[in-house]
C-alpha cells in the first residue's frame, strides 16, 4: 500500500464520515428535504466504499467516486439554497478542492 492510498483513505473517511454525520443531524432537525439528505448520505457512503474497496471495484472506482462527489455537491448546493437562500462560494470552493484531491489520489494509487 502506497502513500496515495493512505491519504485517500484518511480524506475519504473524514469527508465521508463528517458528511454522513451532517446528514443525520439534518434528518433529525428536519430543516431540509429528506430526499436531499438521503442523496448526501448516499454520496458519502459511495466515497467510503471507494476508500475501503481498494481494488475490488477496479475500473469503476473512479466513476463511483465522481458520482458520490457529485451527489454530495448537488445536495450541498440545494441545502444551502434552502437554509440560507444563497450559495456560499467559499464553502463550495473548499469542497471542490477536496474533490479534486480525492480524484487525483485515486488515479495515483
Amino acid at each position: 500500500m502506497n502513500i496515495y492510498y493512505w491519504l485517500l483513505l484518511i480524506i475519504a473517511v473524514l469527508y465521508g464520515g463528517s458528511t454522513i454525520l451532517a446528514g443525520i443531524v439534518e434528518l433529525k432537525q428536519k430543516r431540509i428535504s429528506m430526499i436531499s439528505n438521503f442523496i448526501m448520505i448516499l454520496g458519502a457512503v459511495l466515497i467510503l466504499l471507494i476508500s475501503i474497496s481498494r481494488n475490488i471495484l477496479g475500473q469503476y472506482s473512479l466513476y463511483i467516486l465522481i458520482l458520490g462527489l457529485i451527489m454530495i455537491h448537488a445536495s450541498a448546493i440545494d441545502n444551502g439554497l434552502k437554509l440560507h437562500g444563497k450559495i456560499t462560494v467559499k464553502h463550495h470552493i473548499v469542497r471542490g478542492m477536496v474533490s479534486i484531491l480525492m480524484i487525483a489520489l485515486l488515479l495515483l494509487r
